[in-house]
């Protein structure tokens, strides 16, 4: 999990990782020996800056008051700012609500807190959800209920979804739930999981690439959260899908250090070859593993 978070806040610029080897240790994944802060002048200033000294602020933003913001901040800060106003001893409007309706009231947008949230808007000591008396809902999860098993097998894809669940459906031993993943839709959805009843276990089957792999690690910071058990790979199924590979061009291929750090996820038998798949700058698309293979070589089965 700690691994999986440390690459989100590196892919919004927010700490550097090494990319040196000596700069990591030899724990399954590796995590840094150090992180690096971006320098201050690494990031474009915006041209224009102002004080927000002469505005009245609500006790909530009080904050705004020692800081530099860009005029664009203010504006965003302006509308929150009378909507505390409005509210205040409001315990109806003040109730808590999903983020997108709040958003609407706001700005009239309901989609721009999706955007804010990720600013500096919302650093520590500045805005909070609490705030805003609003919540982030994570999207829903789609599943099917097929036994009374305390297995939940979560597929990436759609059409790998229906087949699994199909060829399941007779027969599905441990396996109570199967959940539609939706790509990385999944990270957050994981939170929905904590609402099946009986679940015990989590495993996940997705592409063998990049976005695939990163895609459930970042999920267990998700399930771990909200008490649930770490999301494990479906064992069978990925080691049909490296038998009986059928490598596809990935966008880019993925350097050796970074490719060892996302399949360190998996069984170690299957590590060696699926980290040769990123680094060559192929994929393998779960769908390569059909309804005519997973019929004809039912291993997958025995080992979900």
């Amino acid at each position: 999990m700690l691994s999986a978070l440390l690459d989100e806040l590196a892919d919004h610029h927010l700490v550097q990782l090494p990319r040196g080897r000596d700069g990591w240790d030899n724990a399954q994944p590796p995590l840094p020996r150090w992180l690096r802060l971006p320098s201050p002048t690494s990031t474009p200033k915006p041209t224009t800056t102002r004080t927000t000294a002469a505005i009245v602020w609500r006790r909530e933003l009080s904050w705004a008051t020692a800081e530099n913001l860009t005029p664009s901040q203010i504006e965003v800060l302006k509308l929150i700012n009378r909507w505390l106003r409005d509210t205040d001893g409001d315990s109806e409007r003040r109730s808590i609500v999903p983020m997108r309706e709040r958003s609407l009231e706001i700005f009239g947008d309901e989609k721009r807190l999706d955007s804010l949230i990720a600013t500096t808007l919302f650093a520590p000591g500045r805005l909070r959800l609490d705030t805003l008396h609003t919540e982030r809902i994570p999207p829903p999860l789609a599943y099917e209920r097929l036994g009374g098993g305390n297995t939940l097998l979560v597929i990436e894809n759609s059409d790998t979804f229906e087949t699994i669940t199909t060829l399941l459906e007779a027969n599905p031993g441990n396996i109570g739930y199967v959940a539609f993943g939706g790509g990385h839709a999944f990270e957050a959805s994981a939170a929905r999981v904590a609402r099946l009843t009986g679940v015990r276990d989590i495993a996940y089957y997705g592409d063998l690439d990049d976005d695939g792999l990163t895609i459930p690690q970042r999920a267990n910071a998700t399930t771990l959260a909200s008490g649930l058990p770490p999301i494990r790979p479906a064992h069978g199924l990925y080691r049909l899908l490296l038998q009986h590979s059928d490598q596809r061009p990935a966008p880019k291929p993925v350097d050796q250090l970074d490719a060892e750090r996302r399949v360190a996820w998996l069984p170690s038998t299957l590590r060696p070859q699926a980290a040769n798949v990123l680094i060559s700058g192929t994929r393998l698309p779960q769908e390569a593993t059909g309804m005519a293979l997973l019929r004809r070589d039912n291993s997958w089965r025995d080992d979900l």
